[in-house]
């Protein structure tokens, strides 16, 4: 046979070896694991689009190029341009998609997308040759195969930085001969054998030697080949001077898009956020760059999940020198120095830290978490791994399409000018994992919770119960609970506790996995009582839901008959009532009487020759609610002949709090709104600028606020006037710091969402004298009585009424007595106990089993049962491994069986579908 004979039998080996064992993993291999699952999961969105073309590429290409060779298998040349310059890159780019290669960014997008167009042109040559019948494709065709010379340089002096230590340590341990005596010893103990799998290896070594080692020689040879024979015919149609002008534009554009695209964002954000903006001018330079800020700081925040690995410690190819070439580390330095630029679109100029630093800036400049503002950003980036979920609902999964409400149910028991409302749901996991569902939501400061259950069935019979616990030691018991399914089975607990004088917090845990493609199922039912509204009876009105959504499916009634809500909508505002002339109500407990009397219009004033300390929250998202201060201070402006009101302007870190004794001339407009401030700083500033001003009372005049910022430990001034927290925009926050919350209570205060009710509601309580509180258009008073008195009322349903009355006796007593102490703590929760209500101090936990009460009693017993830590729903977020990182340098024999064993964990990986949000997340407190 001739040489060029043979080496044409060898080009035909190649290819069709390596395409029977391409076919093999893909159809044997992928298609049976992962095919039915992809496409359910492709049409349902839980796969990302680049991660299901990559899997479909490696179904696909194999099949593809298969049957080009099979017309091109006359012509073996071809084949080799067809292996070497098509399938093989595009195969091993479907891998390196899948484990390697993150979320796209600007840069890494310009290298695949020039990657993916010059196979593709490479191609279109291949099979047509030079498109010369039309002047406009021609122009194309030389443009695009410009890139070729680029592109086949690029990749060939990347793979030949791996490829040339490699090819050195084969020959070298070729040239050892120790593989003889290795032969030798099979061929005595075992003839057979070694003389039948000898030629087998050695054919299969020598293929798989040509792809790994002469791939950066073919990339770099078949592309500038490709090129020149483009390039020698435009030249020959249209002129020599107009090859080269194409080629050599295009390059250079090339080249300058992509040194502009190596800048990344980060660097400009830690510079500008380096040191705090003193002035207002400075501040307001910052605000302006907000975009380059946000860009900046979500980029670092994420940049695990956006490049391979950071310039810092990209080492490998360093220490793979060093031990190949005996290079000194100088050496090896400069030639690791060079790799890392010639792929700096995949590596990160910066530190590993700077995840930390970057949400910490965030929070300090937008004030909020990074991961509630940005969350759609860091959803698209997990979402670009082939990573897990974690089970914990926590900010990342507000507003997720996980676990469906299937049914839902409102029944309303009327008790005269009073009523108890029951809300039934059931839920349905179609997951494979078990999942955590959280609301939050808020009620009328007077109405109290009186039960929640959970079931595995809508038989109440089988329901388990509630029991009340001091609020730390209920979240305590939870979250271990969650935490403990991590590792074990996981069974039913629910918390709902009382986080602000409205506001409430309900988390469920687990709702079961899918099982045999039937959905997980949990009911849930949950009690309160409420006075009536002159809408009706208010429902909870909800604030954030995670994991849980509702649709078009979901049953909804309402006292037996069909209900018309919004499929936006978790529940109306009310539902109509039977209205009922408001009643006197009386209840004694614990030597108490607690009145509740309904207040008449004429009783309702403003207050007179009264000073007021308002403080303003400047923290930066105050900026979207200026419309909202204007009218705040108008009122104010206007009503001022009657009161003084001294402002307090607060500042966040890097600028001085002020305090303007004249509120006339003060102007919205001009104030800059700047970085993060937290309630107790605020209240913190006011304390060191009052000096010995005496007031009436304190109104904090903020928004919604970021709980999530809320530090576990808050102190607060001894002495305060009572505190009024006005929220403008009509929302509440999620939830309070208990040491806040604290506060406001225990100064008479409280919250509201405008000034003018403030005002009515302190006059009005001024002028009845020692009431407990008005609130929902009752006085309740709270008054001592003898021992021997026993509980009496003229009301036919006074013990039904007993919960509402001991909501209003707690908050009395949190007034008078040093809640920091724990008899006090633990005589506000004895009363919750008795009456079974939430309260700021108790919380209502639904336990299953005895090992869980055994948890309960022994949290109830330790001191710090009422502690209770701020729930910031902040996930962690696993860095994915940096394959550029080692400290030790990988035998050739486990760099040849990466593929396979990446092939293998990508089956194990995806045997079950992900959730909507993917990535190793781990729930921190």
């Amino acid at each position: 046979m001739k040489p060029i004979h043979r080496l044409h039998s060898f080009y035909h080996l190649i290819f069709w070896l390596w395409n029977f064992t391409f076919l093999t993993i893909a159809y044997g291999v992928l298609l049976p694991a992962m095919g039915i699952w992809l496409v359910q999961d492709m049409v349902a969105g839980r796969v990302p689009p680049t991660l299901a073309l990559s899997l479909l590429g490696l179904l696909i290409v194999p099949l593809a190029c298969t049957g080009i060779g099979v017309v091109l298998r006359r012509d073996p040349v071809k084949l080799m341009r067809l292996f070497y310059g098509v399938e093989a890159p595009l195969v091993a780019l479907c891998i390196l998609r899948l484990f390697l290669i993150r979320e796209l960014t600007p840069a890494s997008s310009q290298i695949l997308g020039t990657v993916l167009l010059c196979i593709g042109v490479f191609t279109i040559e291949l099979l047509v040759g030079f498109i010369a019948q039309k002047r406009s494709l021609a122009w194309l065709q030389i443009a695009a195969h410009s890139l070729l010379l680029i592109i086949g340089t690029y990749l060939g002096v990347l793979l030949a930085f791996y490829t040339i230590p490699a090819l050195c340590v084969f020959l070298y341990d070729f040239f050892r001969f120790e593989w003889l005596w290795i032969f030798w010893n099979n061929l005595i103990t075992n003839p057979i054998a070694t003389v039948w799998w000898v030629p087998i290896f050695l054919i299969l070594f020598g293929v798989s030697a040509t792809l790994f080692f002469a791939m950066p020689f073919a990339m770099i040879s078949l592309y500038s080949r490709s090129w020149w024979r483009v390039f020698s015919a435009f030249g020959e149609r249209y002129g020599r001077t107009k090859a080269i002008a194409s080629t050599v534009s295009v390059a250079i554009a090339w080249c300058l898009v992509f040194g502009m695209l190596q800048q990344q964002p980060q660097v400009q954000a830690f510079q500008l956020l380096e040191q705090p903006a003193q002035t207002p001018q400075a501040r307001q330079e910052l605000v302006a760059k907000s975009n380059e800020i946000r860009d900046g700081l979500v980029n670092a925040y994420l940049h695990a999940y956006r490049y391979l690995g950071s310039w810092v410690e990209s080492n490998q190819l360093r220490e793979m020198y060093i031990a190949v070439f005996g290079l000194s580390r100088p050496q090896a330095q400069f030639w690791q120095d060079f790799h890392n630029h010639w792929i700096s679109p995949f590596l990160y100029n910066g530190d590993r830290t700077d995840g930390e630093k970057a949400a910490h800036l965030y929070a300090q400049f937008f004030d909020t978490p990074i991961q509630r503002a940005e969350r759609e950003a860091i959803q698209h980036a997990l979402q670009s791994t082939s990573n897990r979920d974690a089970i914990k609902a926590g900010l990342l999964n507000i507003n997720q399409e996980v676990v469906r409400l299937a049914q839902q149910r409102v029944n309303v028991t009327e008790q005269g000018d009073w009523a108890e409302v029951e809300l039934y749901e059931q839920y349905e996991n179609p997951t494979f994992e078990a999942q955590e569902i959280f609301y939050s939501f808020s009620l009328p400061e007077s109405a109290v919770i009186t039960g929640v259950w959970l079931g595995t069935n809508s038989d109440r019979d089988q329901r388990f119960r509630f029991v009340v616990s001091p609020r730390g030691a209920a979240q305590q018991v939870y979250n271990g609970e969650v935490e403990r399914a991590i590792t074990a089975i996981a069974e039913d607990p629910a918390l709902l506790e009382q986080v602000g004088p409205q506001q409430y917090r309900l988390r469920v845990f687990p709702i079961p996995a899918q099982v045999r493609d039937e959905p997980g199922q949990l009911h849930l039912w949950m009690t309160y009582k409420v006075m009536q509204q002159a809408d009706g009876w208010a429902l909870p009105h909800l604030s954030e839901k995670r994991n849980i959504f509702w649709n078009a499916d979901t049953i909804r009634r309402r006292d037996g008959r069909p209900a018309n809500v919004s499929s936006e909508d978790w529940l109306e505002a009310a539902r109509p009532a039977h209205h009922q002339t408001p009643s006197l109500h009386q209840a004694v407990m614990n030597g108490y009487r607690i009145t509740a009397r309904p207040l008449q219009a004429e009783e309702y004033a403003l207050p007179q020759g009264k000073r007021f300390a308002l403080v303003l929250d400047s923290s930066r998202s105050m900026a979207t609610h200026t419309d909202e201060l204007r009218k705040t201070f108008d009122w104010l402006n206007q009503h001022r002949s009657q009161n003084v009101v001294d402002l307090y302007l607060t500042a966040s870190t890097g600028a001085n709090p002020q305090r303007i004794d004249d509120i006339h001339g003060f102007d919205v407009a001009k104030t800059t709104f700047y970085g993060t401030l937290q309630p107790d700083e605020m209240v913190w500033q006011f304390a060191q600028l009052r000096g010995q001003t005496a007031y009436d009372a304190v109104l904090l005049l903020t928004d919604e606020g970021s709980y999530e910022l809320s530090q576990d430990e808050v102190d607060l001034p001894d002495t305060l006037p009572p505190l009024w927290l006005v929220h403008l925009g009509d929302k509440l926050p999620h939830a309070y710091a208990d040491q806040v919350l604290q506060a406001i209570q225990d100064g008479r205060g409280g919250v509201a969402n405008d000034v003018a009710e403030v005002m009515r509601r302190l006059a009005t309580e001024a002028q009845l004298g020692e009431v407990a509180s008005v609130t929902d258009g009752y006085a309740w008073t709270v008054e001592a009585v003898a021992p021997e008195a026993t509980q009496s009322t003229n009301h036919p349903a006074s013990n039904a009424f007993a919960p509402l009355a001991a909501r209003q006796l707690i908050l009395q007593l949190s007034r008078e007595q040093d809640m920091t102490q724990l008899a006090a703590l633990d005589k506000v929760h004895a009363i919750a106990k008795t009456t079974e209500i939430v309260t700021p101090y108790s919380s209502m936990l639904v336990l299953v089993n005895d090992r869980q009460r055994e948890l309960l009693r022994q949290a109830e017993a330790g001191g710090d049962r009422f502690n209770r830590e701020v729930e910031n729903g902040q996930d962690e977020l696993t860095e994915p491994n940096n394959p550029l990182n080692a400290v030790s340098v990988p035998e050739p024999g486990n760099i040849l069986g990466m593929g396979a064993v990446a092939i293998a964990l990508l089956v194990l990986a995806k045997r079950r579908p992900t959730d909507q949000t993917s990535g190793r997340l781990r729930r921190i407190r």
